[in-house]
């Protein structure tokens, strides 16, 4: 029989090791509150190096407008196990740069702010109140524009870990035209990806490398001196635009169909835009390199984001609907909504009409609000 050995007391060398691999500050955080001996071996952040500030200024060249890489954590909450079992909520919080208002509330598949009345939602989230797991985080460019900021570009930032440097960081984002570029921190502009000629959809971090997706569905590389080296053959999938998500460790991506909508509001005001009509879902077999298409997800959903992708499992969040894909959809007579695709039978719903969808994301359970319904109503439908 093997001997074993409790964890406190494993040498302090090796309770240190493990402590700095802590990707997230939440971790980091959560680590140094379990004891003093624990929080002398690891230094509060940040310590000895220079964290990217955000929203982070890119460099203007003469006549451009002000552009920033603004970053936005997506977050799993959940009461304190001796609670007992309890729904899990997403959540967005955004690094806003304003002093009295260092975080922004955000829906977690857009940037559509969440209102409530004042009152009636904690002004302070101590992480120390509730189990807080880090899902994703997601980066975007903005341009301020005088009055408002406007996305302009899908990005990804590498490295994004707490202990990250910031003349570490490198941004590789898709440009006008589905055109892959790099910025990394000090430069004075963006950089084109050369050797292209293909049109990209997507671009993210997976297992600490840069990826990205074309139209045709070929995942590529993009080393560190910034080529893109293919990665994968095409998809045999015919959609017109791919997302790139991990579920499990392993890299998927999902196929959205699109057509050509008109819809009319009062007083005859039309809309012409893209509408999706389906998704269809392939798995990277690395080993073989091959699409395997998935035609059941399990107890996994999957979220399409506007500037991030990532997946949760149902187990872990109770009450959440797998085998289905939540994704945004935007109109300019509505605004950015949430809608679900079930891969069962296909179906797509707005989110805000199923309360079996909508849970997660909305409203906040009674353990964050408890008074979920003087919350502001219409936030719902404007929002989700």
């Amino acid at each position: 029989m093997e001997n074993t050995l409790p964890w406190s007391d494993l040498p302090k060398e090796l309770w240190c090791m493990i402590g700095k691999k802590l990707d997230t500050p939440t971790d980091v955080r959560r680590f140094r509150s379990v004891c003093s001996s624990w929080r002398s071996l690891i230094p509060p952040l940040p310590h000895g190096n220079n964290p990217p500030p955000f929203p982070l200024q890119l460099p203007l060249r003469p006549g451009q407008k002000p552009a920033f890489v603004t970053r936005s954590t997506i977050y799993r909450l959940q009461p304190p196990e001796e609670s007992g079992p309890a729904f899990g909520w997403l959540v967005k919080l955004e690094e806003s740069g304003e002093p009295g208002c260092p975080l922004l509330l955000l829906s977690p598949l857009s940037k559509e702010p969440i209102k409530y009345k004042p009152g009636f939602f904690p002004s302070v989230l101590n992480t120390l109140d509730f189990r807080v797991t880090e899902i994703v985080k997601e980066y975007a460019v903005e341009v301020d524009d005088g009055a408002n900021f406007r996305r302009v570009a899908k990005v990804a930032l590498f490295p994004d870990s707490a202990w990250a440097d910031a003349g570490e960081c490198a941004v590789v984002g898709i440009l006008e035209g589905g055109k892959l570029g790099h910025w990394r921190y000090g430069d004075e502009e963006w950089s084109v990806i050369e050797g292209q000629d293909c049109h990209f959809d997507d671009v993210t971090v997976y297992k600490g490398q840069f990826y990205a997706v074309d139209r045709l569905g070929t995942v590529s590389w993009i080393d560190p001196s910034f080529r893109v080296v293919p990665f994968s053959p095409p998809m045999c999938g015919g959609g017109d635009r791919k997302h790139m998500v991990e579920a499990g460790g392993d890299l998927y991506v999902v196929d959205r169909y699109l057509e050509r909508a008109t819809l009319t509001r009062y007083r005859n005001n039309r809309e012409v835009r893209s509408e999706t009509v389906k998704f269809r879902v392939y798995r990277l077999d690395q080993e073989w390199g091959k699409w395997d298409e998935v035609r059941r997800l399990g107890e996994v959903a999957l979220f399409l984001g506007d500037h991030s992708c990532f997946s949760v499992s149902v187990q872990e969040f109770g009450g959440c609907v797998g085998n289905c894909i939540y994704f945004t959809e935007l109109s300019n007579f509505y605004g950015v909504k949430v809608h679900v695709f079930c891969m069962e039978d296909h179906s797509i719903k707005r989110a805000a009409f199923s309360r079996d969808y909508l849970r997660i994301l909305w409203p906040p359970p009674a353990w964050i609000s408890p008074s979920p319904c003087l919350l502001d109503p219409k936030n719902m439908r404007t929002v989700f």
